[in-house]
């Protein structure tokens, strides 16, 4: 491959005939995710991933 591929998400291989360093765009790796807090209480109630705007549990772990 001749350019890096964004770390963010999986890259999937998938050459053909024509292309054979063809990728296309997996799931997103959830590397910068912003945990979300409750008001007023500030329990830590979610994380939220900016880059696919998943909400994942509060317990999540990268």
């Amino acid at each position: 491959m001749s350019t890096e591929l964004d770390p963010r998400w999986e890259w999937i291989h998938v050459p053909d005939a024509w292309n054979p360093d063809q990728w296309i765009k997996g799931e997103c790796n959830h590397l910068t995710p912003e945990p979300v807090h409750a008001r007023p209480t500030g329990e830590l109630v979610a994380h939220l991933c900016p880059d696919c705007n998943t909400q994942l549990p509060a317990e999540w772990q990268p």
